[in-house]
């Protein structure tokens, strides 16, 4: 170690043999602050989490009530607990919890928020504190923190309350100012770079010095300010602080014949409890609620900007349905009649929430996802809550927005809603404001983002009627929920294979010019939608996105030269898909052709049809990303 560490360390846990002798197993909650914000950059914040470990080896960690405990946030623009005072109580497993912390990113500095849920949460009760036992901050930063003023202000109300603070600094522009202005007196013994330390002694000797200071005479009963209130389950701390929050939260509630009344009742009374936690308002959080089933019944608009007691009196008048799971269904009409009725409704300033609660599973899965995924793309935040044993977990996570340890909820049975309702509110109240205003026009179908043209190629006269017939249906139903009235988008078709072979009267030099009649072959095909038909001349345009799906049946000869013109027309295009039908098909070089996700094999016309939703998915993931 570096000879200045090692003098750290023994200010933090010795204060001469003797001394320490006699109070080396006072216990203290240490909490590491560490700075994530865009200001650190990975490889400093690298060197701030081998300090803490480096500090942490030297502690006393333990289950005992002699014991040292260690916590961990991070913070930049938030706040990120990595772990609390009760998570670990072993030295091995604490520095194992370090070493899976990662670089947060944070866009600013907010230390006097970081330093507020210090004192508010990571030294309570509930996060693991005790009572009569010495309090350590080490704040790891640069200092530039955003409100120098208000970090200031918590970080001696922290002194005040008898907590030790020690400011570490790193990084290249300090605000030494800021960093002693956070450190406990004498700046000389609370205040050093991370270089200066190295050598964990230093620390160790200051640390246990603190430790020894400590007595019940001294400081009593610890007393913590807590303006919020506070919740810690699964090592998870919840901060319920809604007041002022700008949100528009919309409740969808499956009320289909598996819920049975009495549960629908229970699932009634849930959002009743969770809205109670919430600061409803015009200019607060606005409110609405929709029951599904394979009908669906809005009985409460964002529009209508309800208080409190009229959006219960508008939830009292909902009826149990019955009836099976139209998910999809009830997403489509959230879109286009709920978030999205009216331009003028939407605040750009508002958190967009969907919170969806069901027990069963959806009668479409695949049109289900497509239309929860079309929410989020437009800046919804969608929490999904399971209820019972037979959900379909992949589906609601599918629902559900990213994380999904954090937007999915599962509980065993309706009457165990009420254990997450905290857990629900709080995390509501933390998403951000979306910001922007989304993509509006006619939200009844899915729509490019820019001027798109798409061709669908197959070869009617090799396939027959039936089977071109087939595929017609297809792709009828995978453009069904795409405007074609508007000129966002432009589709056609290439499925004629007519003779080449016409001879004027006269051409003919020999017999054999007439011995056959030649075709067009569905390479020729390939061929001339890559040549011409995306031209202007052919109603193509210019700057468009260009999109191809081709069709090919067993009965067709897909040789080398037709595989090569496929190729070729996949260079030219923004988006390329290929369906194939029949049995012993060269599925091989054709899913390479396409690529992973553009691709769909069946074995029959039969099989094919259900499928269009997974055409559709993809050409309006497309859309959303081109």
């Amino acid at each position: 170690m570096d000879l200045y560490l090692t003098v750290f360390i023994m200010t933090l846990l010795t204060a001469g043999k003797s001394f320490a002798d006699e109070c080396n197993s006072e216990p203290a909650d240490v909490v590491f602050v560490l700075d994530s914000s865009y200001s650190i950059w990975p490889p400093d914040f690298d060197r701030e989490l081998k300090f803490a470990e480096n500090v942490i080896k030297t502690l006393n960690i333990g289950p005992g009530v002699d014991n040292t405990r260690v916590g961990v946030v991070t913070f930049g623009h938030g706040v990120w607990p990595k772990f609390y005072l009760d998570s670990y109580l072993d030295t091995d497993m604490i520095i194992r919890a370090v070493r899976r912390i990662t670089y947060g990113e944070g866009k600013t500095t907010n230390t006097g928020d970081a330093l507020t849920f210090t004192r508010d949460v990571m030294m309570s009760a509930r996060a693991g504190g005790r009572s009569n036992v010495t309090k350590i901050v080490i704040v790891v930063s640069d200092g530039r923190s955003q409100k120098t003023w208000f970090t200031q202000e918590v970080a001696k109300t922290m002194q005040d309350n008898g907590m030790f603070l020690f400011a570490i600094s790193i990084g290249f522009k300090l605000d030494h100012k800021e960093l002693a202005g956070i450190a406990s007196d004498p700046d000389n013994l609370h205040y050093f770079s991370i270089d200066e330390h190295s050598d964990m002694t230093y620390i160790k000797r200051t640390i246990d010095e603190k430790v020894c200071q400590v007595n019940d005479d001294a400081f009593g009963e610890w007393n913590f300010t807590d303006n919020t209130a506070e919740f810690k389950a699964n090592e998870e701390v919840l901060i319920l602080d809604c007041s002022d929050k700008k949100a528009d939260i919309f409740f969808m509630i499956d009320a289909s014949y598996s819920i049975q009344s009495d549960n629908f009742g229970k699932e009634m009374e849930f959002v009743k409890s969770v809205v109670d936690f919430l600061d409803i308002g015009a200019n607060k959080t606005r409110v609405g609620a929709m029951t599904f089933s394979d009908t669906i019944k809005f009985h409460a608009k964002l529009e209508y900007n309800l208080e409190k007691e009229e959006f219960i009196s508008h939830l009292n008048s909902a009826n149990y349905m019955g009836g099976g799971t139209d998910t999809a269904s009830a997403l489509r009409h959230m879109r286009e009649e709920g978030f999205f009725a009216s331009t003028s409704q939407v605040r750009n300033d508002a958190a967009r929430i969907l919170i969806v609660m069901t027990d069963g599973l959806s009668i479409t899965p695949d049109v289900t996802t497509r239309e929860a995924k079309l929410l989020k793309k437009m800046g919804v935040q969608v929490f999904s809550i399971g209820i019972g044993s037979g959900i379909d977990k992949r589906e609601l996570e599918d629902i559900a927005s990213d994380p999904t340890d954090k937007f999915f909820l599962h509980v065993d049975n309706f009457g165990a809603l009420d254990t997450i309702k905290v857990k629900l509110a709080a995390r509501s109240c933390t998403v951000p404001p979306t910001g922007g205003f989304p993509f509006i026009a006619d939200q009844a179908v899915c729509h490019p983002m820019r001027p798109t043209d798409l061709i669908f190629v197959y070869d009617a006269q090799a396939l027959g009627s039936w089977r071109s017939q087939s595929i017609s249906q297809f792709i009828s139903k995978s453009v069904a929920e795409f405007s074609l009235a508007t000129d966002d988008l432009r589709v056609g078709r290439e499925i004629e294979n007519c003779p080449s072979g016409n001879i004027p009267i006269g051409s003919a030099l020999h017999n054999t010019d007439l011995d056959e009649v030649r075709y067009q072959t569905f390479t020729d095909m390939i061929r001339r939608v890559t040549r011409s038909r995306m031209s202007e001349e052919n109603g193509g345009r210019k700057d468009a996105a260009k999109m191809a799906v081709i069709f090919v049946d067993s009965s067709q000869r897909m040789n080398y030269e037709t595989f090569m013109e496929a190729r070729k027309l996949k260079e030219r295009v923004d988006f390329f898909y290929v369906v194939t039908v029949g049995h012993n098909m060269q599925t091989l070089h054709l899913t390479g052709l396409a690529g992973e996700g553009h691709f769909i094999s069946v074995k029959s016309y039969e099989e094919l049809h259900p499928l269009a939703d997974k055409l559709m998915s993809a050409m309006c993931d497309f859309f959303f990303t081109f």
